[in-house]
């Protein structure tokens, strides 16, 4: 009948745009199993910003004015589901190289967008390392795109890739796209 979450914070402060909404479903899942029939059961959250609005809502396990609080949140910074998210990431042995790869590609994106694609409205970051730059003594570097998922853009998308594939400065540079991926740590 006791639970207790560690640093809730931790998950709170991620780079994800989903971590408000992971930090709340993971509290409100413990403060929900806490108890179970006639057993009263109590959930201790461990916190270093007890104010925040997220564990508040999670711990009274108000959904309403969680999701009316969050959903003003992904509109102001045009996130899911007021967007559609594509991570293109670029991976080298040579981090220099996957730096390259990755603003070569920009640029690329960039001149469709104007030119042939100007139909495709996109708003673009990066390129820059995820939290994990490095992996397997491979570095990465990544480009998040915020867009509409239509033919249109997966076109552009699908263009600019077999383009980016024949540019033999690139040849041991994987690059590889994620719509709507399940997080963009």
């Amino acid at each position: 009948t006791l639970v207790g979450v560690i640093n809730a914070d931790q998950q709170l402060n991620n780079d994800d745009f989903k971590s408000q909404e992971r930090t709340f479903d993971l509290l409100t899942q413990v403060v929900g199993r806490s108890g179970r029939g006639k057993n009263k059961g109590t959930a201790v959250i461990q916190t270093l910003t007890p104010e925040n609005h997220v564990i508040r809502q999670a711990q009274n396990q108000d959904y309403d004015s969680f999701f009316d609080n969050e959903i003003v949140i992904r509109k102001a910074m045009v996130y899911p589901p007021f967007c559609d998210i594509c991570s293109v990431c670029f991976v080298s042995e040579n981090e220099i190289k996957a730096l390259n790869a990755s603003r070569n590609f920009l640029n690329s994106l960039k001149s469709a967008a104007s030119d042939k694609y100007n139909d495709v409205k996109i708003i673009v970051l990066g390129p820059m390392p995820p939290r994990l730059s490095k992996l397997n003594n491979k570095f990465r570097y990544r480009i998040i795109i915020k867009c509409k998922n239509n033919k249109r853009f997966r076109s552009m998308l699908s263009e600019l890739l077999i383009s980016f594939g024949k540019d033999k400065r690139y040849a041991d540079v994987t690059v590889s796209p994620d719509i709507n991926p399940e997080n963009l740590i």
